[in-house]
């Protein structure tokens, strides 16, 4: 086929206006038509794009979408881990503080104190204190993260309530027994029972345990009670006597001064007296005893009831 060749177009009119003829070239017309093809194409191919294009952007805003909601997931874990760790750290702060409160309910029954035998100031007529705790800090150390710290803490806020629970009911039961240590004294200078007499030189019988300290040294009543005697009485000098109502009475010897009369009602651990060295006596020091139904017995394993009990 010849495009140069060309097409002779007559039109004719209804008027006597005559014919007219136009002469077009064929490759006028194949242009047109490869144009509209092409145009058809260009349109079809934008429709296409524009489709795949509106595909991806659904696309990519559903992924953005799941990537906000996992960014919003992610903040409210972090909000929740922040939560659980203010509420760890309040409830180990009630820990701890249930943690002093025994410490303080424990060191109130019986001083924190070592005894500590020695020669020094006597009269009268002829290991470590170890509360067994187990650290907090020892206890938490193995847990590995929050949530496992979370489950554990409230069992262990519930072992030191009852602990104290426990602790309260003995400590009511046993305040008008004399186990509180009866001074501000870590010092024991003499023993209960046989020793050499500081003045005869000679084996006698001692009815006590003397505390040795200070001049002034505070003495202290070691169970509620009466005070049945407060003034001069032999040998012992300036002393105290207290019936704590139960078969158990305490004395207190030598003392430097009386805070107490006869008739006052004390409280387990209340200041009664300062250590002194009036009556029969070498030095300053504090001659204790504790009768049992009239007879003496020896003071020490009431005095550190409270930690041999809690170590066995």
């Amino acid at each position: 086929m010849n495009l140069f060749k060309r097409w002779r177009i007559v039109v004719m009119s209804d008027a006597d206006k005559g014919i007219k003829q136009f002469s077009l070239p064929r490759i006028f017309l194949f242009g047109f038509i490869t144009i509209f093809i092409f145009a058809l194409l260009s349109v079809g191919l934008t429709i296409h794009m524009i489709e795949t294009l509106s595909g991806e952007n659904q696309t990519l805003e559903t992924s953005l979408a799941e990537a906000n909601g996992q960014i919003e997931k992610q903040n409210e874990d972090l909000n929740q881990f922040e939560q659980d760790r203010l509420a760890i750290e309040n409830r180990l702060t009630e820990l701890k503080t249930l943690e002093e409160q025994l410490k303080e309910m424990i060191t109130t029954l019986n001083p924190e104190r070592l005894a500590e035998f020695s020669d020094g100031p006597k009269g009268g007529p002829s290991d470590d204190f170890g509360i067994v705790q187990t650290s907090l800090d020892k206890q938490l150390s193995s847990f590995g993260d929050y949530s496992s710290i979370r489950k554990e803490v409230p069992q262990l806020i519930e072992k030191y309530e009852v602990a104290i629970e426990e602790l309260g009911s003995v400590k009511e039961q046993l305040k008008e027994v004399p186990i509180y240590w009866p001074a501000d004294s870590e010092r024991i200078t003499s023993e209960f029972g046989t020793r050499t007499d500081p003045f005869r030189k000679d084996e006698s019988f001692h009815g006590g345990l003397d505390l040795a300290g200070p001049w002034g040294t505070k003495i202290y009543a070691s169970g509620d009670g009466v005070i049945e005697l407060s003034g001069r009485n032999g040998p012992y000098g300036l002393s105290i006597l207290i019936d704590h109502g139960n078969s158990y009475k305490t004395r207190y010897g030598h003392l430097a001064r009386l805070h107490v009369k006869e008739g006052d009602r004390v409280k387990q651990g209340e200041l009664i007296g300062l250590m002194g060295s009036t009556g029969r006596s070498t030095g300053v020091h504090l001659h204790y005893e504790v009768l049992k139904n009239g007879e003496l017995v020896d003071p020490y394993p009431y005095m550190t009831f409270i930690q041999r009990v809690l170590n066995q």
